[in-house]
Parts: C-alpha cells; sequence; structure tokens
C-alpha cells in the first residue's frame, strides 16, 4: 500500500530542508568571512603604520570637523563603505603586484645565490619583498642585468623615505617623473641617480603630509 502524508508532514519536511539550507548558507558566509578577515589582515600588515591608521579612521573614526562650517559629515555606513572601496582598490593593486614578482626561489636563480642570501638582503633591504601568505614576493622592477648586484641600488634608503608600502611604490617607481627628467625612479636608480631618487621621494612624503 502506498505511503500517505499528512500537511503536518509536509511541513515538517520542509521545516528541516530549510534548517539544512540555512546551515549551508551560514557555512559559506563564515568560510568567507574567515577568508576576507585573512586577506585584510595580510593587506594591513604590509602597509605602514600611519595607512593602517588612516584606514581604520575612515571605518570607526570621528573627523572632528566643526557640523555648523562643513555641514553634516558622512555616516559611519558610507564611511565604511568608502573605506571598502578604496581597500578593494589596494587589493587589486596588491594582485597585480604579486602577479609581476618572484619567488625567492627564482630570484635566488636569476641572481646565482642561494634563497637564504636573498632573504638577508630583504631583511637588509637591499631588495623589496611583499609577503603572499608566509611566502614572499620580490617585485620584477627592482632586478636589472645592468645593474653589480643584479638590482638597482639604494633601495634600502628609497624605502626608508617612501611614504608608501611596497604596492604604491611599484607604481610610483614605474612612472616617469618630470622632477628626475622624465625618467622612471627606477631608471634613475640604475643610473645610479640615488640622492636625486630620495631627494623626489622626500618631496612626496612632505606632500602627503
Amino acid at each position: 500500500m502506498p505511503a500517505t502524508t499528512t500537511p503536518g508532514d509536509d511541513r515538517t519536511t520542509s521545516r528541516r530542508a530549510s534548517r539544512a539550507e540555512n546551515a549551508s548558507v551560514g557555512h559559506r558566509g563564515r568560510a568567507t568571512s574567515t577568508a576576507f578577515t585573512e586577506a585584510l589582515s595580510d593587506t594591513l600588515s604590509s602597509v605602514p603604520k600611519p595607512a593602517r591608521d588612516s584606514f581604520l579612521r575612515s571605518v570607526t573614526g570621528d573627523d572632528q570637523l566643526d557640523s555648523s562650517l562643513w555641514g553634516r559629515g558622512p555616516s559611519a555606513t558610507q564611511r565604511k563603505q568608502a573605506a571598502l572601496e578604496n581597500l578593494r582598490r589596494q587589493f587589486a593593486a596588491r594582485s597585480a603586484v604579486l602577479e609581476y614578482s618572484l619567488t625567492r626561489a627564482e630570484a635566488a636563480d636569476l641572481l646565482e645565490v642561494s634563497e637564504q642570501a636573498v632573504l638577508d638582503r630583504i631583511k637588509a633591504g637591499d631588495l623589496l619583498g611583499l609577503k603572499k601568505g608566509r611566502e614572499w614576493r620580490l617585485p620584477l622592477w627592482q632586478f636589472n642585468a645592468g645593474c653589480a648586484r643584479g638590482f638597482v641600488p639604494g633601495l634600502a634608503r628609497l624605502r626608508d623615505s617612501f611614504p608608501g608600502g611596497v604596492v604604491s611604490l611599484t607604481e610610483w617607481a614605474a612612472t616617469p617623473n618630470v622632477d628626475l627628467d622624465g625618467a622612471t625612479p627606477t631608471q634613475a636608480l640604475a643610473a645610479n641617480r640615488i640622492d636625486d631618487v630620495i631627494a623626489v621621494a622626500a618631496t612626496s612624503t612632505s606632500a602627503a603630509w
């Protein structure tokens, strides 16, 4: 004899299916949230402290402006949305830099040194590295076969003078600069114009503040 169902049975089955679907969605949501949190932490750790503080203030802080002079400021939701949009642009720029970077093994092979030697140069500031998870990536622009050591000189000084992190420095280094007679900072470093590049970077720092 075929089994019969009652409206109560249908409602019970529907509730069970709904709970199962909600549990699945919740699991996916938690996984996505965890991945975003990890990526956010990785990105914020790669930028200077002033940039991190600025981002956090833009999400949660109060700019202390006089509303009678400047009008009502953006809401907390608008602040957060604007900050996240800016962060998404930074993520995209970071991904582009990582795509055109060498692994530590590739850099070691290119320079004909050990991977430990590459790591030592990153720590000393002679080479610039960007973390991808636990692994280092080295942006291609700093390597130059025409330079004595296989990479442009003056990077440690430049990193100390430049107001941004490796991602923004990479973009700046590849952009022609009128203060360097139209050369890119990378080209100027390769030509041993280190002091000129540092002076321009210092000017950028002053403008940033």
